[in-house]
């Protein structure tokens, strides 16, 4: 499922200039809506894991304690990503205790980036009184990634955005693919990770249209390895039925896409030394 801005289509006009790239949904996705750009939301990324059996690893998420040695502005703002997709990932498996810590980091983080506004006295309120509700704690993490989104591009900052929608992104794969202990690629959580493609094209082409902002050319090139693993996969034949070809598999109705056990491995290793780039200090 991704998350479509339309707030933002009808403050851009025809003037602009860089071509706005045409936003594609993967077949195992549900339909976006109408937007120029969609922006994945790391709630449903890791709903879909745990419903789906893959176990929980706290340890996966980044050091909390770290949060105050990113000094950096591009730094901060992809390790606010990546945060946001901690919280979305502890309260997705319902750990309360995390779910309350990890707020509060992203809340600290917000006000450094001067979008404090977005993580409310009222939220931390809702937060303290669903401590026995981690379904509802899951819908508040959500709910300030979304807040995030709007507020970021309804005030002309799409290039934080950029960065903070990357560091969330890439911190989802890292999580996802770390927390998977054996690669079945006929599983559903590996046929999500194969429709990442999609997914990491639209980032990309977002990123691409705010090159000028601050930090976001420089993290295009350091994600070329994990773009390059991408377009090495391809859609297959539709089929109504599983069936191996050549080590990869064709899935289901609809041109769906491809991965073999080498592509795999790749991207997560891609995946893990971009991660460690994002999340090592001050560098």
């Amino acid at each position: 499922m991704v998350l479509s801005s339309c707030s933002a289509e009808s403050k851009r006009t025809e003037s602009t200039d860089k071509k706005e790239k045409k936003v594609e949904v993967a077949d195992v996705e549900e339909p976006a809506r109408s937007s120029y750009f969609a922006i994945p939301s790391p709630k449903q990324m890791f709903t879909f894991i745990n419903a789906n059996g893959v176990e929980y690893n706290k340890s996966l998420v980044n050091d909390i304690n770290a949060a105050d040695n990113y000094t950096d502005p591009s730094k901060k703002a992809l390790v606010f990503g990546v945060y946001t997709a901690d919280l979305a990932y502890v309260a997705a498996y319902q750990d309360v205790e995390a779910t309350l810590k990890l707020y509060k980091t992203v809340r600290k983080l917000s006000i450094d980036l001067q979008i404090e506004e977005l993580m409310t006295d009222e939220m931390m309120e809702n937060i303290q009184v669903n401590m026995e509700n981690p379904d509802s704690l899951a819908e508040i993490a959500a709910n300030s990634y979304y807040n995030a989104v709007e507020h970021l591009e309804d005030n002309g900052q799409e290039g934080k955005l950029a960065l903070m929608s990357l560091g969330g992104w890439t911190e989802s794969m890292f999580i996802t693919m770390n927390a998977i202990k054996d690669v079945d690629l006929g599983s559903s959580a590996v046929r999500r990770i194969a429709a990442q493609k999609i997914t990491f094209n639209n980032l990309y082409a977002y990123l691409a249209m705010n090159d000028d902002k601050l930090g976001v050319k420089e993290e295009m090139e350091k994600v070329q390895r994990i773009k390059d693993v991408f377009q090495s996969l391809k859609k297959g034949a539709p089929s109504k039925s599983k069936e191996k070809k050549g080590g990869k598999l064709v899935f289901g109705k609809g041109n769906k896409i491809q991965i073999s056990i080498e592509q795999y491995l790749e991207l997560k290793s891609a995946i893990e030394m971009y991660r460690s780039q994002i999340v090592t200090q001050n560098i």
